[in-house]
């Protein structure tokens, strides 16, 4: 992989996995390869990310790193103020301001000139997108990625959002950007496998460079605070599966 790259975590839904998938994956490749790694929100809405992770000395969101960019500099020890390290995960956190927030400076933007200073400190970063791509934070996010990742959980709404995603992204002029994208389908307890196949089916035909499927994990139902280490073994395993193909594209 090169100096750096930036991956948007893509689903056109509220509860659709991107969070959980964004953090996993960061966390799967700081612990199999270290290296300076983000997750970080970049959205309209105010997010789970602080709430899931561990937390900070210090309750500093996006929001406050846009405002002091200009006090930002190209080393990593300037951002200890608005990161939050996850420990044995080996990656940083940048969450979402919370609502009620004045968010009028978070837009496109923004996010624009908060990833150009972050690409210059990090090796990789994941960005946990909002649910509209009408917003311009989300065209923001997948303007400046390299790669995408799109997310759905084996069921029939997330299949649906996960169609409208997808043309979303082409309609935005980045249709080119599938062809390095990867398709995560987290299982439900019910575990449909006739639709999981049309969703897999799905990802073929619009030429997504692969799909991984996520394990029903209990660990990571009920909005509980992210544990890797509490993960199943075949959930660790498949995350690791979509971290190598992801890293595979870039």
């Amino acid at each position: 992989m090169e100096t750096h790259r930036t991956v948007a975590v893509l689903q056109l839904k509220g509860g659709g996995g991107k969070t959980t998938t964004a953090y996993h994956l960061a966390a799967t490749a700081g612990r199999v390869r270290g290296g300076n790694i983000l997750a970080g929100e970049f959205n309209e809405n105010q997010g789970t990310l602080a709430e899931r992770s561990l937390a900070g000395g210090h309750d500093r969101t996006t929001l406050d790193l846009i405002r002091n960019l200009d006090t930002v500099t190209r080393r990593t020890a300037d951002l200890v103020r608005y990161v939050r390290p996850q420990g044995d995960d080996r990656i940083h956190v940048l969450a979402s301001p919370p609502e009620g927030t004045d968010r009028t400076r978070v837009d496109g933007r923004s996010v624009r000139a908060a990833h150009e200073t972050l690409r210059s400190l990090y090796s990789l970063i994941l960005l946990d997108t909002g649910n509209s791509a009408q917003s311009s934070t989300w065209r923001a996010a997948v303007d400046v990625a390299d790669s995408l990742v799109l997310v759905a959980h084996n069921r029939e709404d997330d299949a649906r959002l996960l169609e409208a995603t997808v043309a979303a992204v082409a309609a935005e002029g980045h249709g080119q950007k599938l062809a390095r994208s990867v398709l995560v389908v987290s299982n439900t307890a019910t575990n449909n496998t006739e639709r999981l196949t049309r969703l897999q089916e799905y990802a073929q035909a619009v030429g997504l460079a692969g799909t991984v499927v996520i394990p029903f994990d209990k660990s990571l139902q009920e909005g509980r605070a992210f544990h890797y280490d509490a993960l199943h073994p075949a959930t660790v395993r498949a995350y690791e599966e979509a971290t190598a193909t992801l890293i595979d594209q870039l």
